[in-house]
C-alpha cells in the first residue's frame, strides 16, 4: 500500500501519524516496511528511519504510553522531513519474477537487485532471451 508512494507522498502520509490512534499498529508496520525501502538508495535516511522502527515497535498494548506515543510521532516526522528533502521522487523497484511473483524490492542506485539470488530465471524463447 504505502510501498508505491513517492517520497513526499510517504512523507505526507508519515505526518499523518500523528492523528492516528496510538491503538492503531497496521498503518504503523506498513509505514515502517515501506519507509525501510528508501535506506537501500539513500543511506542518509537509515538512521531516521530505525528510529522510527524502534519507536513504532514500543507501541504494543504492553508496553504503549504516552511517552512512546510521542516518539512514534517525533521519530516520524523527521523521517518525513528527511523524505521532502529529496524532492518528490519515485523508488525504482525491481520487476524480476520470483517464486511469489514480481520481486517488488527498491533498487539500489548502482548494482543489482540484492534479493537477484530469488529471482526465476527468464523461460526460454522470451524477449528478454532474444
Amino acid at each position: 500500500m504505502y510501498s508505491d508512494l513517492t517520497s513526499a507522498e510517504l512523507a505526507d502520509a508519515l505526518d499523518r501519524v500523528r492523528g492516528l490512534s496510538p491503538d492503531l499498529t497496521g498503518p504503523l508496520s506498513m509505514l515502517d516496511e515501506a519507509s525501510l525501502g528508501w535506506t537501500g538508495r539513500y543511506p542518509q535516511l537509515t538512521e531516521l528511519q530505525q528510529a522510527f522502527s524502534q519507536a513504532r515497535h514500543k507501541q504494543w498494548p504492553h508496553t504503549r504510553t504516552k511517552q512512546t506515543w510521542q516518539e512514534v510521532v517525533t521519530t516520524a516526522g523527521a523521517l518525513a522531513t528527511a523524505l521532502r528533502e529529496l524532492g518528490d521522487i519515485r523508488l525504482e523497484r525491481c520487476t524480476a519474477r520470483t517464486g511469489w511473483g514480481t520481486c517488488g524490492l527498491a533498487l539500489p542506485e548502482k548494482g543489482s537487485c540484492r534479493a537477484e539470488r530469488e529471482h526465476l530465471a527468464p523461460a526460454a524463447g522470451s524477449e528478454t532471451d532474444q
